[in-house]
């Protein structure tokens, strides 16, 4: 037994004997300890009871018991340290969300906690406080806007500021909506309050506010707060940085303590929620971001490339959750807006929009923003052309493909590295994506090579923070390795992260180990297993219940590619250094196969000559590939190639009970191959005595 798995039996055994009760009080002081260890400074010893916490697997209930009676500021030390500490607390808070959730919008008993607020008893006021807090964050804003407001009543004002500052991170964006009011003594109760939580997603709004606002009051107190961040000064910069930040999820801005299910917008005095799907979240408010950036300075380019970005991204997670079979019916129209917004932002934006994608490896949103500028440009882009050597199977596939469409539109000529890139995508039977995030350079080289050797795709880095980042907006992963340690998080921590990515379910998760049976039964049923780079079975084996997914992806890209090779050589490109690629795909469905065919009838010689009669003799094939392959056996004996073994199965066609398109293709190709005059007297001779009979 492991080191993990005795500690795990010792807790469970604990369990058993003593109750959950014992267990939740184990957990209660044990966090207690860590709290105590904290404001004494001693952050690595209360480091480790609060992962001594984690290890007794608290349930979200007990999370939750923790967060309401820890005081905010404590919760905020810990969410904004660095390094484990931080994801700790990101852990626990995820916990703690997912308690939360069923509480939050119960407009019941927010009413009746505010209602709480304005009695004279402190003891009162305190609990109804921190209960807000603690159940309703965000959802409460918009109640104690009136309060805020009423320069009248300084008391309901003063509780209001301290209610929404106990609210701390939760109730940031809903109070940078309510900045665009028009009534000045709210917006200087607003900004006191967001000087007092110090978010950092609060910079763009203070910027503006700070140079703009007709407000003298509310320019010192957003210049303050600002100060206080020592944020960036330029608004347009500040909201773009955040959009990028939102769009690409990363963790200081979407943390689990930072999603919600809704998106907040101020207008005519009032502010509103729109349920998001979770899918849809980031990109809904990287565009808010955009926009606000633009409205500071329309000219400011990476904004109209982050709006290019984030609306192509939500264009990528509609259609994922399509995929995944959810009902899109409400975001329909959205996905569609998001299309035209792509379009009207232009290709000069797009382009640069998909210049970030592929530095990083945002393949949703990439795949997106390739296929439009194949459409908007007027010929191939700087950044196109990066994409078609991305690392990322997803973008790279859909770029060739891209490419390969503008020049059959005229836009481009096909170069030899394009056709190459063609034939590869034709002749692929199925599509795979690995992802490696390990630390130890020669055991990721090794098992990168290993997983290209059976077909892969393979991406990776060695940094656990940014493998998940990078995780979170890729397309069409089908593998997840994790080494079983990494230098900047432990690999639990990576996996309890992996849990949470809808667009990963699908995609069995690895540990690689240098020694894959000690550390096999230590991450439980969040990995499908351990391996090393010189034993791939057991990762080959779990990629065969995924089969059916990867297969329909090559099949669509490769019947895409065939076609445009097939429309290439028919426009006199040359495309003969693919053929054995194409050959190779006579086999696939018809969509790959007769598209293949074709292009043979330029690319084909007598190496093809086998395959394509092959495919021309088999009555169990469609007759539309079966004619397709005899144009192209026509071809090539046009060229002088002898058709030797073909001259047989070709005879056995023409006079077979096939349809007559396919007795004629096949005469036509026999009738084009090199016969003495003997020998063409004698097939007529038979080909008549056979339509006789």
């Amino acid at each position: 037994m492991t080191g993990s798995n005795r500690k795990l039996g010792l807790l469970l055994a604990a369990a058993l004997l003593t109750g959950p009760v014992a267990l939740a009080q184990d957990v209660e002081s044990t966090f207690k300890q860590g709290l105590e260890l904290l404001e004494r400074g001693r952050k690595e010893e209360a480091l480790r009871a609060f992962q001594k916490v984690l290890s007794m697997d608290p349930t979200n209930e007990q999370a939750y018991e923790l967060w309401r009676s820890t005081d905010h500021k404590l919760w905020l030390e810990i969410l904004t340290s660095q390094g484990d500490l931080e994801l700790v607390g990101r852990r626990l808070m995820g916990l703690v969300e997912m308690a939360r959730r069923e509480r939050r919008n119960d407009e019941e008993s927010i009413r009746k906690l505010i209602t709480d607020l304005g009695v004279d008893d402190v003891v009162t006021r305190t609990a109804a406080i921190r209960q807000l807090a603690a159940d309703h964050g965000e959802f409460a804003v918009p109640h104690l806007l009136g309060w805020l407001s009423d320069s009248g009543n300084d008391e309901r004002r003063i509780t209001a500021v301290q209610a929404l500052t106990q609210m701390n991170v939760d109730v940031v964006l809903p109070l940078i909506e309510v900045l665009d009011s028009s009534d000045a003594y709210l917006r200087q109760n607003v900004l006191m309050v967001l000087q007092r939580i110090r978010d950092p997603r609060s910079v763009g709004a203070l910027a503006r506010i700070a140079k703009s606002d007709e407000d003298g009051v509310c320019r010192n107190l957003a210049q303050e707060a600002l100060n206080a961040l020592r944020g960036e000064a330029d608004a347009a910069v500040a909201w773009t940085k955040l959009g990028d930040d939102y769009h690409m999820r990363r963790a200081s801005v979407l943390s689990d303590y930072h999603w919600s299910d809704v998106v907040w917008s101020f207008a005519d005095g009032r502010l509103s929620s729109t349920a998001t799907p979770r899918a849809l979240y980031a990109d809904a408010l990287a565009k808010k971001c955009y926009h606000r950036a633009l409205a500071a300075n329309p000219a400011h380019v990476p904004a109209h490339a982050g709006l290019a970005r984030a609306h192509a991204g939500e264009v990528a997670a509609i259609e994922s959750l399509r995929r995944s079979g959810a009902d899109v019916a409400a975001w329909e129209a959205a996905g569609a807006n998001a299309t035209i917004a792509i379009g009207l932002g232009g290709a000069v934006a797009a382009d640069a929009a998909l210049a970030a994608c592929v530095a990083e490896n945002d393949s949703a949103a990439g795949v997106v923003l390739v296929r439009a500028l194949a459409q908007m440009a007027t010929a191939p882009t700087a950044a196109m052309a990066r994409a078609m050597g991305s690392a990322d199977g997803a973008i790279q596939n859909e770029a060739v493909v891209s490419l390969g469409n503008m020049a059959i539109w005229g836009k481009s000529r096909a170069n030899a590295e394009l056709i190459r890139a063609l034939g590869a995508v034709a002749s692929r039977n199925v599509l795979r994506t690995a992802f490696v995030i390990d630390g130890d350079e020669a055991r990721a080289k090794a098992t990168a090579d290993a997983l290209r050797g059976a077909g892969m795709l393979v991406n990776g880095t060695s940094s656990g923070i940014q493998g998940l980042a990078m995780l979170r907006r890729m397309a069409g992963v089908d593998l997840v390795v994790v080494a079983d340690r990494l230098g900047d998080v432990t690999t639990h921590q990576v996996l309890d992260e992996l849990d949470g990515e809808a667009h990963l379910a699908a995609a069995p998760v690895f540990v690689a180990a240098a020694n894959p049976d000690e550390v096999a039964d230590s991450f439980g049923d969040k990995v499908a297993g351990a391996f090393n780079a010189a034993d791939l079975s057991a990762v080959m084996a779990a990629l065969e219940n995924t089969l059916g997914a990867e297969r329909e992806r090559a099949d669509a890209l490769a019947q895409a590619a065939a076609d445009i090779l097939a429309r290439l050589a028919g426009t006199g490109t040359d495309v003969s250094a693919v053929a054995a690629d194409l050959a190779s795909a006579l086999n696939r469905a018809d969509g790959v196969s007769v598209p293949a065919a074709y292009a043979l009838v330029t690319a084909g010689n007598a190496g093809h000559v086998a395959a394509l009669s092959a495919v021309v003799g088999d009555a169990g094939r469609s007759d539309a590939v079966r004619e397709a392959a005899a144009h192209a056996l026509t071809a090539i004996f046009g060229r002088g190639v002898a058709a030797g073994d073909a001259a047989a199965i070709l005879n056995a066609v023409v006079r077979s009970e096939s349809a007559v398109a396919v007795r004629k293709a096949a005469a036509q190709a026999l009738g084009a191959s090199t016969m003495s005059a003997a020998e063409r007297v004698g097939q007529l001779s038979g080909s008549a005595t056979a339509a006789q009979n």
